[in-house]
C-alpha cells in the first residue's frame, strides 16, 4: 500500500469519495496511496462525528422577535420642523449658535448685494472679459477641429467630389434616397402584422 499511481487526491475528490462518486481510477489510487488513504479515513471520521451532532433549529417566533428588535432607519425620512425647532431652542448655546449663523448668512448676502450695486462698472467689465475669453476659447476650439478635419487623408477625396455642383447634387440625391429607404424599412419593421402567425398561441 506504499506505491502511489499519480498525484494525491484533491479536497473535491475526497468529498466525492465520501458520497460514493469517486472515479474508478482515483479509487485505485486511493487504495494504493497510504497518504491519501489516511486522509480519506480522517475525513470519514470527521463526517461521521458531524452526522452524530443533534440538529439545531431556531425556536418558534424567532424571526419575528429579531425583526421586532431591529430598527431600520428610513433613508428618505426628513426631520420635522418641530423637532428642528426644539433642538435649536433647547439650550441658550444652541440658540446663540443659530442666531449667529443666520446673522452671518444675512450679512454676507447684504454685503454681496451692496457691493454689486456700488461696483456695477466692475461687474460689467468682468462680464465682458468672461464673454470675450469664452468667445476666444470657442473660436480656438472650432479652428482646432477644422484643422484636424482638413489634415485627414480622406479630406482631399471628399473635397474633390464636392467641387462641382453636379457631383454635389448627385451625392445629395443618393443620400436622400438612402434616407428614404431606411425610413421605409423601419416602417416595415415596426408595422403590426395583419395576418395571424402560425403557432403563435403555442
Amino acid at each position: 500500500m506504499t506505491r502511489s499511481s499519480g498525484p494525491h487526491l484533491s479536497p473535491d475528490q475526497f468529498e466525492a469519495w465520501l458520497i460514493g462518486e469517486l472515479a474508478p481510477e482515483l479509487q485505485q489510487h486511493l487504495e494504493e496511496c497510504q497518504a491519501c488513504l489516511e486522509q480519506a479515513r480522517a475525513d470519514r471520521e470527521i463526517a461521521d462525528q458531524i452526522a452524530l451532532l443533534p440538529l439545531m433549529s431556531p425556536g418558534e417566533g424567532f424571526a419575528d422577535r429579531v425583526m421586532a428588535a431591529v430598527a431600520v432607519p428610513d433613508p428618505f425620512a426628513i426631520r420635522s420642523l418641530q423637532a428642528t425647532r426644539r433642538r435649536l431652542f433647547a439650550t441658550p448655546k444652541s440658540l446663540a449658535f443659530a442666531a449667529s449663523l443666520a446673522l452671518l448668512l444675512l450679512g454676507s448676502m447684504a454685503g454681496s448685494i451692496a457691493w454689486t450695486l456700488t461696483h456695477q462698472e466692475t461687474m460689467a467689465s468682468i462680464g465682458t472679459w468672461l464673454l470675450s475669453q469664452g468667445g476666444q476659447a470657442a473660436w480656438l476650439g472650432v479652428r482646432g477641429i477644422a484643422s484636424n478635419f482638413i489634415e485627414q487623408p480622406w479630406y482631399d477625396g471628399i473635397r474633390s467630389l464636392l467641387e462641382t455642383p453636379a457631383r454635389l447634387a448627385l451625392i445629395s440625391a443618393l443620400a436622400s434616397l438612402a434616407y428614404l429607404g431606411c425610413v421605409f424599412a423601419l416602417r416595415r419593421l415596426l408595422a403590426v402584422p395583419t395576418q395571424q402567425v402560425a403557432h403563435a398561441g403555442i
